[in-house]
């Protein structure tokens, strides 16, 4: 006698997330097309379950230097390490099985990492973000067992793979520049007179680490030093810049250059000294002194605040 079984219709996932707590974070990826998913969007078929790992603390690599005859050992240096983030999520489409399967390829190829990496981006509740630089390494090769699949819904964990360890916060921007016959107001722009120092300023660094400015130059100069006292480095660039010429000198480690007009590699007229320094965590004394300024003269200061945690 054969045996009749029922079949199986296709429905949506057979669990249900409860609605995220307003104190909750968002998620989202942004692919280097400048494709964004939102992974914590309940209301179109997005959403992050509990679990994500890694946002926090790198793990770090300690260099040990040890002696014969003496206890213990003295460090050499420390470094933040690269570090992997795992984020669940789990996606469906209510409306039918085409759908489900257009926004999974969808997902897939936005996460292809021959493309490069993309951003993660995580928002508070208050609007406040941090970014980190993330590729895809694992998660969306195929699970269709009972519990991970079905029909019009997916739940998987993606990890990615982060290069460098630290949220960056939001850019922030100061602008210095000279002004003929004026008097000093501290406030920005700093304003001063025929003065070669554009500005003696106090920069505070609330970041969890070092902070690496960008800085744009507009002419016209004949030179250019910003020292940061707080450290005891300096940068000085001696090149004639006219009122038409732009320089931009980019500390950002493995990112560093110093161009003109975006094309002339400056490295040459940097001097012997200079370094590509750094904004050190708390409060920055820095000097900042042009030589052959004008009122047109300014320097632009962009930096982004580096964290260890979310």
């Amino acid at each position: 006698m054969p045996i009749l079984v029922q079949p199986v219709i296709p429905g949506p996932p057979p669990w249900e997330w409860p609605q995220r707590l307003q104190e909750m974070p968002s998620i989202s990826y942004t692919d280097p097309g400048g494709q964004v998913t939102q992974f914590t969007d309940w209301e179109r078929g997005w959403t992050v379950p509990p679990g994500p790992r890694g946002m926090d603390m790198p793990t770090w690599a300690i260099s040990r230097d040890e002696s014969p005859g003496i206890d213990g050992y003295a460090l050499r240096q420390v470094r933040a390490q690269g570090k992997n983030i795992v984020i669940p999520i789990a996606f469906w489409a209510q409306d039918s099985r085409d759908a489900y399967l257009e926004r999974r390829r969808g997902l897939i190829r936005s996460l292809n990492p021959k493309r490069g990496p993309g951003t993660l981006t995580l928002t508070q509740p208050n609007g406040d973000q941090r970014t980190i630089q993330a590729i895809y390494e694992d998660g969306l090769e195929g699970d269709e067992t009972r519990d991970a699949a079905g029909a019009r819904w997916c739940q998987t964990a993606i990890t990615f793979s982060c290069p460098s360890p630290f949220w960056l916060g939001s850019e922030i921007s100061r602008t210095w520049q000279t002004e003929s016959g004026e008097e000093f107001y501290p406030i920005l722009p700093l304003v001063v007179g025929a003065s070669q120092v554009l500005g003696e300023v106090t920069v505070n660094n609330s970041g969890d680490d070092d902070a690496y400015p960008i800085w744009t130059i507009d002419g016209p100069a004949t030179a250019i030093t910003l020292d940061n006292h707080t450290t005891g480095e300096t940068l000085t660039l001696t090149r004639t810049l006219t009122g038409a010429d732009t320089v931009v000198i980019d500390t950002r480690q493995r990112q560093q250059t110093a161009l003109l007009n975006g094309s002339t590699n400056l490295w040459p007229d940097l001097s012997d000294d200079s370094s590509m320094w750094a904004l050190a965590p708390n409060t920055n004394e820095l000097e900042l002194t042009v030589s052959g300024s004008t009122s047109d003269t300014r320097i632009r200061m962009t930096y982004q605040l580096r964290y260890l945690a979310a």
